[in-house]
């Protein structure tokens, strides 16, 4: 099937004259000057008029004496019969936004280059480096502080299991084996795309001798559609935390662990309602205080917390930033 070919437009500078064809039209029927091809636009969408009889041999070209455009089959201007020797094609013109007819662009001035980064890359280059430089000492410097213990306090916590029933649920398929009472439900468990049709645009290519063709190009759309699975709800036994006995204290009292008291504590037996110790933890903390009010809380392992004494002096490094670095700390000789 041979390709199709369509109107180019332009403009009459000289005269006004608008909506002139391309190839119909190589000068003003009104004035008579030649068309300028720097000022082919395409027509509006479904305006288009077909070039009929229009054979396409190349891009124009521009003659260097008048600047009228000439068929690539031409070897002399038709205008002011100058010789195409060294000639330039002529500009294309690229389609505007569908809905809307591309009008020949505007030539702006030719701006100046942009000046060269010179001493403003060295000063940002300096100023980075120097935030960076600042940023460094304030986490990195330190510095001694003299300070005092002006207390002492620890704690330690023990957890509490039960083996109880708990509900659950997760789709079916991940059940988990030990699970009963299972109960079953159709939910969503997400999505997945289906072809839902064409998204077609009509795509036009300026060819450079005063005509453009059309061309259809078509992506397939999709739309988002639910897919469903079987939900188990259930029930199953777990060991949960129910709660957590604590003991804390000061310098005056030493560290000691609570004792809870287990219900139904058959041996470590999985029955409903038994109960067992869970995890432990403990912390040992000292609030320090300089001469000058300055106050740090640090956590410390429980043998250097156990060697400090309150109201005890000592030297301790403190950042940049003003926080305390508490592992420094030791105690005079």
């Amino acid at each position: 099937m041979a390709e199709q070919y369509f109107e180019m437009l332009w403009d009459c500078a000289q005269c006004g004259a608008s909506g002139l064809l391309g190839t119909t039209h190589r000068h003003c029927p009104t004035c008579g000057a030649a068309q300028d091809p720097d000022r082919r636009y395409f027509p509006a969408p479904g305006q288009e008029v077909e070039a009929k009889g229009h054979r396409f041999v190349g891009a124009d070209w521009a003659c260097a004496y008048c600047e009228s455009p000439n068929s690539a089959a031409a070897a002399f201007c038709g205008n002011c019969g100058g010789p195409r020797d060294g000639a330039r094609q002529v500009n294309q013109v690229s389609d505007a936004a569908p809905g809307a007819a591309a009008r020949p662009a505007v030539l702006q001035p030719a701006q100046a280059p942009a000046p060269k980064p010179g001493f403003r890359w060295l000063k940002a280059l300096l100023a980075m480096l120097l935030l960076g430089v600042g940023l460094a000492y304030l986490f990195f410097s330190q510095h001694d502080e003299r300070v005092q213990i002006v207390e002492k306090t620890w704690s330690r916590q023990i957890d509490v299991e039960r083996y109880t029933s708990v509900r659950g649920a997760d789709w079916c398929d991940a059940l988990p084996p030990q699970a009963y009472q299972v109960s079953r439900s159709r939910e969503q468990r997400g999505t997945r795309q289906v072809e839902a049709g064409q998204d077609c645009v009509e795509l036009r290519s300026d060819v450079g001798d005063g005509s453009f063709t059309k061309r259809r190009e078509c992506s397939t759309r999709y739309r988002d559609e639910p897919v469903f699975d079987d939900k188990c709800s259930y029930r199953i036994n777990r060991w949960q935390v129910t709660r957590t006995d604590q003991l804390t204290g000061g310098a005056s009292l030493a560290p000691t662990w609570p004792a809870p008291v287990l219900g139904r504590n058959l041996a470590g037996g999985n029955s409903l309602g038994a109960e067992r110790l869970g995890m432990r933890r403990e912390n040992y903390q000292v609030k320090l205080q300089s001469a000058q009010g300055k106050n740090w809380t640090c956590d410390l392992p429980p043998e250097v917390w156990s060697r400090l004494a309150e109201h005890q002096p000592l030297t301790i490094k403190v950042r940049g930033t003003g926080g305390a670095a508490c592992a420094s700390l030791a105690t005079p000789p």
